[in-house]
């Protein structure tokens, strides 16, 4: 499916069965900030007033699974990352931040499965919402940077380290996104701004070990559709570069 057929069916869905009593989407991360890479999501934001019943969750979650990733029952097309956030839950700001809903590829079988999204805390938000009110595309609604506060650098600090657990517990199956993120932590914890994830991973390697770089690197590549990465004969190799990269970040700890 076209991206932009992916985007105009999202926009349709969400104005008819206005889930939550939507007050803004928007376009996010790559689209809007050095454009999508061949391997990178379509991410979409959705801020509503009330948090989403199930029924609405199922709707979403139904449709998303017919249109998003090669995966995809209806039409194959770029893997969607849609995040649904409550407006109260974000302005004004605090942290732990709450999301509502998160449909993203990687938990395709637990939606196959029944599993809708739930509200949790999210730790990744901070970035999300720093990074969109500098580059997103507004799909539906007011500015960004109307709708939220910008996020303390505190805040933001920490919640990059909040997001390492969960994080490394994910790297087997997704070696790919798991380094490119860990790279733009160090990125970001060393130079302040949030870059794309293969631009932070070009910074960031030639402060590696040759090893290590060449993984980033090839993680890198693969995001940008110019090489392969089958990690399958490759587990150690990113293992070991992943715990580099983690000891490099909790350095910024002291």
């Amino acid at each position: 499916m076209p991206v932009a057929t992916a985007i105009q069916t999202l926009q349709e869905l969400v104005s008819r069965e206005a889930p939550g009593s939507p007050v803004a989407m928007y376009l996010t991360g790559s689209y809007c900030d050095g454009g999508l890479r061949p391997e990178s999501d379509l991410d979409i934001l959705l801020i509503t007033r009330a948090p989403l019943q199930t029924g609405e969750r199922r709707v979403l979650v139904e449709h998303l699974l017919r249109c998003s990733g090669r995966r995809a029952t209806l039409q194959p097309g770029r893997p969607i990352e849609l995040i649904s956030l409550v407006q109260d839950d974000i302005k004004p700001w605090r942290y732990p931040a709450m999301r509502d809903f998160l449909y993203g590829e990687w938990r395709r079988a637990d939606y196959e499965a029944g599993v809708l999204p739930r509200r949790e805390t999210d730790p990744n938000l901070p970035v999300l919402i720093t990074s969109a009110r500098q580059h997103s595309s507004v799909l539906m609604g007011p500015p960004l940077v109307e709708l939220t506060d910008p996020v303390p650098r505190e805040h933001l600090t920490q919640s990059m380290f909040d997001a390492l657990p969960s994080l490394l517990d994910g790297l087997v199956g997704d070696e790919r996104n798991v380094l490119l993120t860990l790279a733009r932590i160090l990125f970001s914890l060393r130079t302040g701004l949030i870059a794309p994830k293969d631009v932070a991973a070009a910074d960031i390697c030639s402060s590696l070990a040759s090893a290590h770089a060449d993984i980033v690197d090839l993680a890198a590549r693969a995001y940008r559709g110019e090489a392969r990465d089958d990690w399958t004969e490759l587990h150690s190799e990113a293992a070991a570069t992943a715990t580099a990269l983690t000891d490099r970040i909790h350095a910024f700890r002291a």
